[in-house]
């Protein structure tokens, strides 16, 4: 099983889950931004998951969005599985304000998303760590571990 970096300049480490890993995203427009990336082998596509590890991260994703909606109560959540620039499964879960700067569309229009390192919206390490306590929290309340 690959070892996935607890935090890099990208993502900051939340919790293992039943066969994958919760990050939150460093790039914070949309508050709570979340990385769940599939662990158990360097899977690019969902037919070619068991029947077990797909019901597996299926069952991380709700876990996990769970979790966030429950710690950072968003409007709505988005949830995208792309693989176009990093081909491993991993969803974008994206909570979703009716504050946010793309309310009621999707994220990736009419935006660089392939400039997103040079646009992020950063946070001061303290506010990075807050969000990552209170997601830890939810899912502490819902899967203790």
């Amino acid at each position: 099983m690959p070892v996935h970096p607890k935090d890099n300049d990208d993502v900051l480490w939340i919790a293992e889950l039943g066969i994958s890993t919760l990050f939150l995203y460093r790039e914070q427009r949309f508050r709570g931004y979340c990385i769940l990336s599939f662990s158990a082998w360097d899977a690019t596509h969902l037919e070619a998951l068991s029947e077990e590890a797909y019901l597996g991260f299926m069952q991380d994703l709700r876990t996990a969005s769970t979790a966030i909606r429950s710690a950072l109560s968003p409007d709505h959540m988005n949830y995208e599985l792309l693989g176009n620039t990093n081909p491993h499964l991993h969803w974008h879960i994206v909570p979703r304000y009716k504050t946010d700067p793309r309310w009621g569309r999707p994220i990736w229009e009419e935006w660089p998303r392939n400039e997103f390192k040079l646009n992020r919206h950063t946070l001061e390490e303290p506010e990075y760590a807050l969000l990552v306590e209170q997601i830890r929290a939810a899912l502490g309340a819902r899967h203790p571990r």
